[in-house]
């Protein structure tokens, strides 16, 4: 049997629901994704990112399909959330503690996220972005693999 390649999949769904509403695409469906994603391997780690209150109607799917959620509130001063570091913070850890995993798949647009990229990159993993194509950083896509 061939070597399958392992994933770790990262969602920062308040991202992914923003662009899809703003595109008038209708609702993210995160089984399409985790199906396409599943062409480049095994998916070994999933987890979502976002204030889940603001999301409720998306719980009961991304349950089902197995994806980690990780509520981050809002805060009340700045009016944003802190999804984004604890993000970057787990991917980093995982891309440490976890030397099987060979894809990082980033679900997101925004070019925060580069930073991330290019630390896996030189950790030698291969890394895939996702992101609704209207709100997607052109950053972004030309960092990842």
């Amino acid at each position: 049997m061939a070597d399958v390649s392992s994933l770790a999949v990262f969602v920062d769904f308040e991202n992914l629901a923003l662009g899809a509403r703003d595109m008038k695409a209708g609702k993210f469906d995160i089984q399409l994704v985790l199906k396409r994603l599943l062409e480049k391997g095994r998916i070994v780690f999933k987890r979502s990112y976002c204030d889940w209150s603001n999301y409720r109607e998306y719980v009961k799917e991304f349950h089902a399909n197995g994806v980690e959620m990780i509520d981050i509130p809002q805060s009340r001063m700045s009016g944003k959330n802190s999804a984004d570091i604890h993000m970057v913070v787990d991917a980093i850890d995982l891309c440490y503690a976890k030397q099987h995993i060979d894809i990082f798949a980033l679900l997101s647009g925004d070019s925060d996220f580069s930073p991330l990229v290019s630390k896996l990159k030189e950790n030698n993993k291969r890394v895939i972005g996702c992101g609704v194509k209207s709100s997607t950083s052109d950053l972004l896509i030309a960092n990842c693999d």
